[in-house]
């Protein structure tokens, strides 16, 4: 797991070996162990490293046998031992005694594009071909490792793991795309590659690119695809358990320990369970959550749970419980850490990571899993369900907002709306004229997240309406909270694996029959029955509850004040993108309990953050008072 950042410019910029070792002196906390750097008249390529395979010989940027071929590659490559026997009997010789990173040279030198196909793993990997003059980025199936790039108008092309490096190049501005904020607030997330900074963008998840003179590409290597199938139940659970234990054994490959996070829900029980079973030592990392003057959402802690497992398995527990003020003293870190507002409430995975990096460089994370497996039962049973009486949406902006982008897609109109429904928050369709200032609402260019989500769907490769929300829940949910989880942990130098989605994983599920995943009341039927031994049966038969803390009830306790103060009418007027009487009754809703606006504050919260540390939208405007801890 490292930091990667390059310029390819083709003889125009001659500073480029300068502005590479800038860039990657901005991320160090993606490498802490090393640095390396290589640069010839075309490209410059740097690398940070964070050393957990072939830790004495597996240096970047790293050659083939003449030098003619080179990469730097940020993730794990899981089945590269079987590659490189592969490559072995192919007459390829290695350099290295077990480097992931050395098969990436030489599968490029064998197989060209072939290669991307071929890796199970978590990557981003730039090759530089110097015979072709030709640079090659790829990037993994779900896109659980980040590279983010930038196209000067000169040709030239800057890329790096982190958008801070992209800046630290010189070469391209820093600045908000407005299009993108706006599309933050209407879907809490920003999609198809999107960044909130002007001129920089994420290649597509299993897509790469290809520059070669007078040519540049981007092609998509794989994609979701479904071929949905009977198979009997019992067959289904012992065919997921021994994919699970196949993989779970290659993710705790490493040559430093790994570590299992531990929330207390089945996904993270069963990989801590799988891991015990390789490593007796593995230990557990749970984050809990002061409860008092908590409400309806303490439902969250899941500390019986987790407590529960780690007995089941008699491993070393590590607990971290937060209090209600938590928030104050790491949100400007999460978003900093983030780079730009996200999904969710992420101060609370910034610290949980903080705190098993103390430990170790690895932990296995239960990331994905509802995705794939079926978990979004309440999402199924939405899209799926007939409308109460009278609830139906009356012709007016919505319906034709939702009729424009239901062509491509096959979906009904009532289906669409559904899946609307799951999707646009915090700031629904029939606010955004109340919302947003008139400027922003320029800004956004006319962007819908039902054109979007249409676009996106016009692509899906099955006409079943859960296989449509699975595919978009992939490529827009998952992707986002697969950014949380690589930019929070890797802050703390700190490797995140994910299992749940290893190929094995998600080619095996892809297939199932959804009666094996979910039936609108139970979800990850199959899953639960492939780990039931594993687990105690409270676990196994445990609800979808979700990971998060209890803020609902903390909002309107100890941090009511700070947030009063920090999204003042004042403040919100000076960013200019809400009016100011739209957050104040959206505040005054929460605080009262009249509605949960929990989405759209702690989005404010974070583009309020966001800005600050950037100079954006007026820029620093001071903090607010720190209320009394509860």
């Amino acid at each position: 797991m490292c930091g990667i950042a390059g310029i390819l410019h083709r003889g125009t910029h001659s500073d480029a070996p300068r502005r590479v070792k800038a860039m990657a002196d901005s991320i160090p906390h993606r490498g802490p162990d090393d640095e390396g750097f290589w640069s010839d008249g075309d490209v410059a390529l740097g690398f940070r490293r964070l050393s957990i395979v072939d830790l004495e010989t597996g240096y970047q940027p790293m050659p083939n046998e003449d030098g003619t071929v080179w990469v730097v590659f940020n993730g794990e490559i899981y089945n590269h031992r079987a590659l490189r026997r592969e490559l072995e009997d192919a007459g390829h010789r290695f350099a290295t005694d077990h480097s992931d990173t050395e098969v990436l040279v030489h599968g490029y030198e064998q197989w060209g594009e072939g290669l991307l196909p071929r890796l199970n793993g978590m990557f981003v990997f730039a090759v530089w071909d110097q015979n072709n003059r030709r640079l090659m980025i790829g990037r993994d199936r779900l896109g659980i490792k980040p590279v983010y790039i930038a196209e000067r108008g000169d040709g030239a092309l800057v890329f790096a793991s982190e958008i801070r490096a992209i800046h630290a190049s010189g070469l391209i501005e820093k600045a908000p795309d407005e299009g993108a904020v706006h599309a933050y607030f209407l879907q809490q997330n920003v999609w198809d590659g999107r960044s909130m900074f002007r001129h920089v963008r994420q290649l597509p998840a299993g897509h790469l690119m290809v520059d070669e003179p007078g040519r540049r590409v981007t092609r998509q290597f794989w994609d979701m695809s479904f071929n949905r199938r009977k198979v009997g139940a019992k067959d289904a659970a012992a065919m997921l358990r021994a994919v699970l234990e196949d993989t779970i054994q290659r993710q705790m490959a490493a040559d430093v320990p790994v570590m299992g996070y531990l929330s207390g829900g089945i996904d993270s029980s069963a990989l801590v369970a799988g891991a015990h079973r390789i490593d007796p030592k593995v230990k557990a990392y749970s984050c809990l959550f002061d409860l008092t003057n908590v409400g309806d959402d303490k439902i969250v802690d899941e500390r019986e749970f987790s407590r529960a497992m780690a007995r089941h398995l008699g491993i070393s527990h590590v607990e971290m419980e937060l209090g209600p003020t938590a928030l104050m003293g790491s949100l400007h870190a999460t978003i900093d850490a983030l780079e730009e507002p996200r999904m969710g409430m992420a101060y609370v995975n910034y610290l949980i990571a903080g705190r098993v990096a103390q430990d170790s460089k690895v932990v296995l994370s239960g990331c994905g899993g509802d995705e794939i497996l079926g978990g979004y039962v309440g999402r199924y049973a939405h899209l799926r369900q007939p409308y109460p009486v009278g609830s139906a949406a009356k012709p007016g902006l919505l319906a034709r907002i939702i009729g424009r982008a239901l062509k491509p897609t096959g979906l009904s109109l009532d289906s669409m709306r559904r899946m609307l429904e799951l999707y646009c928050f915090p700031v629904p369709p029939q606010d955004v004229a109340s919302a947003f200032t008139p400027h922003m609402q320029t800004a956004s260019g006319g962007y819908t997240v039902a054109d979007a989500l249409g676009g996106l769907l016009k692509a899906c490769p099955s006409h079943f309406d859960w296989d449509r929300l699975m595919y978009a829940d992939t490529k827009t949910y998952l992707s986002g909270l697969l950014m949380v989880e690589d930019k929070l942990s890797m802050a703390h130098s700190l490797e995140a694996r994910v299992p749940l989605i290893d190929n094995a994983v998600i080619d095996l599920a892809m297939g199932f029959d959804w009666e094996l995943l979910s039936d609108g009341i139970t979800g990850k039927i199959v899953f639960r029955d492939s780990i039931r031994d594993w687990v105690p049966a409270l676990i196994a038969d445990k609800p979808k509850m979700g990971f998060g803390p209890p803020d609902a009830s903390w909002y309107r306790g100890a941090l009511q004040p700070w947030i009063r103060q920090l999204l003042s009418p004042d403040r919100i007027a000076a960013r200019g993108v809400f009016q100011p009487a739209y957050v104040e009754k959206a505040i005054d809703d929460h605080m009262s309990g009249a509605a949960n606006r929990l989405p759209l504050i702690w989005s404010l919260l974070s583009f309020d953050a966001w800005c600050e540390i950037n100079g954006f939208y007026d820029g620093d405007l001071g903090q607010p008072m720190r209320p009394m801890a509860a």
